[in-house]
C-alpha cells in the first residue's frame, strides 16, 4: 500500500473529522457532568457565606486578603501610613484569616501587586475546597477541564500530515482548510468545559447577585461601621469599597501606583455555553468529483 500512513487522503479527513467531533462531543460531557455535580452540591447546601467565602468568589484568594485587611483595619490592629505602609498595632486580629494576614505583615509591610501570600496557605485552599464541596465554586484544575487539549493533539497531527502530503506531492487542499477550522472548535471547547482556575457556579453567581443586592455598590461607601461591618462591602466589591474617605483614598493611591486593589478575572463567569451544533459537518470530506484527484486533499 503506497498511502501515507497506510489512508488515502479522504480516509484520512474522514478519521480527523471523527476524531475531533468526539471530542467536542466529550467536552460537553464534561461541562454536563460538572454542573450536575455542582448542582447536587448546591441542593443539600442552605447556609448562609460568611465574608471570607463571598470574597472568594468575588474575587479569589487576593479579595480574600483584601477583606481581612479590610477587617484588621476595622478594628485597629494595623494602621496605614500615607506611603501604603501597614503596621500592627499590637490588637489582636480578629479571626483565622486576619491572623493570617497579619502575619503576613510582620513588623510592617507595603502593600504591593503580589499581595501578602495568602493565596498559598491552607486557609485559603481550604476555604475553595469547601466552597466547591458546597457547589458554590468550580473544582478548578482538572483533567476534564484539559479535554480541549485533545483538538490541540490533533491539529499537530493535520500539520505533520500535512507536511507529509507537501513532501510526496499530494492534494492537501482540504487538509490546509481543516487546520484554521480546527483551530476555531479547539476555542469552542475551550470554552465549553470552563477554566482549569475556580470559578463561581451557576449557585455561586446566585448568591454573589443575592448578596449584592443586600449591600449594593452605592451603600457600601456610607454603611457608617467598623469592625466586622468592613468585611462584606469589601468582600463583594474590593478595598476600594472601604467605608472610610481616608483609607479608601490612600488604598486608590496605591491600586494606580501597584494594582493591588484589583483583582484578577477569576471571578468571571462560567455561564456560556456552546452548541454541539458546532461540530463540523461530514461535507469537510472529499468527494470524489473533486478536482483534487483520487488521492483526495487530506495528503
Amino acid at each position: 500500500m503506497d498511502e501515507p500512513w497506510g489512508l488515502t487522503g479522504q480516509q484520512f479527513l474522514t478519521a480527523y473529522w471523527v476524531a475531533v467531533a468526539a471530542v467536542l462531543v466529550l467536552a460537553v460531557l464534561v461541562r454536563v457532568v460538572a454542573a450536575a455535580r455542582a448542582g447536587n452540591a448546591a441542593a443539600g447546601d442552605s447556609s448562609r457565606l460568611d465574608p471570607y467565602e463571598l470574597a472568594m468568589l468575588a474575587g479569589g484568594p487576593t479579595r480574600v486578603e483584601q477583606t481581612a485587611l479590610a477587617g484588621l483595619l476595622g478594628r485597629g490592629a494595623v494602621r496605614l501610613s500615607r506611603d501604603g505602609s501597614v503596621a500592627p498595632t499590637g490588637t489582636a486580629p480578629g479571626d483565622p484569616v486576619q491572623h493570617e494576614v497579619l502575619r503576613g505583615i510582620g513588623s510592617s509591610r507595603k502593600l504591593s501587586r503580589g499581595g501578602l501570600g495568602l493565596g498559598n496557605s491552607d486557609l485559603v485552599r481550604r476555604l475553595g475546597q469547601g466552597l466547591v464541596a458546597r457547589g458554590y465554586l468550580s473544582p478548578g484544575k482538572r483533567w476534564g477541564r484539559r479535554v480541549h487539549l485533545l483538538l490541540g493533539v490533533l491539529f499537530v497531527v493535520a500539520i505533520v500530515r500535512m507536511v507529509n502530503g507537501i513532501s510526496l506531492d499530494r492534494p492537501v487542499l482540504y487538509l490546509v482548510l481543516s487546520l484554521p477550522a480546527t483551530l476555531f472548535l479547539w476555542i469552542i471547547a475551550r470554552v465549553i468545559v470552563g477554566g482549569t482556575r475556580q470559578s463561581p457556579t451557576r449557585h455561586g453567581r446566585a448568591e454573589l447577585n443575592r448578596s449584592r443586592s443586600s449591600v449594593p455598590r452605592s451603600a457600601a461607601a456610607t454603611a457608617g461601621v467598623l469592625g466586622v461591618g468592613v468585611l462584606a462591602p469589601v468582600a463583594l466589591y474590593g478595598l476600594m469599597a472601604y467605608p472610610d474617605e481616608d483609607i479608601s483614598g490612600i488604598l486608590a493611591q496605591q491600586q494606580a501606583y501597584t494594582g493591588y486593589g484589583s483583582t484578577s478575572s477569576s471571578s468571571c463567569s462560567t455561564g456560556s455555553s456552546c452548541s454541539s451544533g458546532s461540530s463540523c459537518s461530514s461535507g469537510s470530506s472529499c468527494g470524489g468529483g473533486s478536482s483534487c484527484g483520487g488521492g483526495g486533499c487530506g495528503g
